[in-house]
């Protein structure tokens, strides 16, 4: 699956953007901003080139990555004719990790689906329990509909690098990383310093790594330490677990709901744009869980990323 948003979020600090360049004469391939905002004046990190780097990266590790826009557009074309209506019949919950610049997706979803009960936590593991789970299902009628969009998420910079992000709207202007809990986790296995124990004081870190290794194989040997890529797609399965099981048991109790679920990884790009990867879409109808298929877009890159104001 693969896509392109279709515009730039308007704000009152809007970064001015071209198109990308994707002329066949163009022979690096690469696109080229208009950086400067109109607002401060300030150069924005637009004069790098999106090239071949970070193009092949995205391309690479998650093919037909959708723009946010996009997604969330074509998942509500897709549920409507189910029965799925905004502001009508339909409760959305987000799960999506604390970190600020996955933000914009949140905003995106709630701008098609109205406000959402929020469900994630570091690295969007879904810690809010049976409890925070019952609570999102008794906010609705027992006939009603429900959305989940539960993603993790990654950053690769301009130069394909793949946990790599520029934080610069809070005036950070070296690399940091996304997502940062899940590098720290990587980094424990790898420097074989992995602490498993509970921490009152890191609750939310403590139970990562742990509930990350009991619902996967993910290896905590230091001498086939898994990368961040492989720490992400292991909290990618570990929240579509999760998920699945939470959304049965209310369906057991409530035959005439239905469920959308999806799950995937959100992925920062140069420039601030954001796009996600899909890795499992599904409707629950009478304890039947279903494909729902999307419709894929054919070059992802062919026009311009959710801008998220980070500049």
């Amino acid at each position: 699956m693969g896509s392109s948003p279709s515009r730039i979020r308007r704000s009152s600090h809007p970064i001015s953007i071209s198109r990308f360049n994707h002329s066949p004469g163009n022979s690096s391939n690469q696109c080229r901003y208009n950086t400067v905002c109109p607002y401060c004046y300030r150069l924005t990190r637009g004069n790098e080139n999106v090239d071949d780097a970070f193009r092949i990266t995205l391309q690479k590790l998650f093919p037909g990555a959708y723009g946010l826009e996009e997604f969330v557009f074509q998942t509500k074309q897709r549920l409507v004719p189910k029965g799925f209506y905004p502001h009508v019949n339909t409760l959305v919950c987000v799960g999506l990790c604390r970190d600020e610049i996955t933000s914009p997706f949140e905003e995106k979803i709630e701008a098609m689906w109205g406000r959402a009960f929020i469900c994630g936590s570091l690295g969007g593991i879904l810690f809010c329990g049976n409890t925070g789970f019952a609570a999102a299902h008794h906010h609705a009628p027992e006939t009603s509909r429900f959305i989940y969009y539960c993603f993790t998420h990654i950053a690769i910079d301009h130069k394909g690098l793949v946990g790599s992000v520029y934080r610069t709207r809070s005036g950070m202007n070296e690399k940091s990383t996304a997502c940062g809990a899940l590098a720290v986790f990587a980094t424990e296995i790898a420097s074989n310093t992995l602490n498993l124990d509970f921490d009152e004081n890191d609750i939310g870190m403590s139970m990562l790594k742990r509930h990350i290794i009991q619902q996967t194989d993910l290896s905590t040997d230091a001498n086939n330490a898994p990368d961040l890529l492989k720490v992400t797609m292991t909290a990618y399965d570990t929240i579509t677990i999760d998920l699945e099981r939470h959304v049965q048991y209310d369906a057991e109790h409530f035959e005439d709901r239905q469920y959308a679920l999806f799950t995937g990884v959100q992925i920062h790009g140069p420039n601030g744009m954001d796009y996600c990867w899909v890795g499992k879409a599904s409707l629950l109808n009478k304890g039947i869980l279903s494909p729902l298929v999307l419709p894929a877009t054919n070059n992802p890159m062919s026009t311009i990323g959710i801008l998220n104001e980070q500049h």
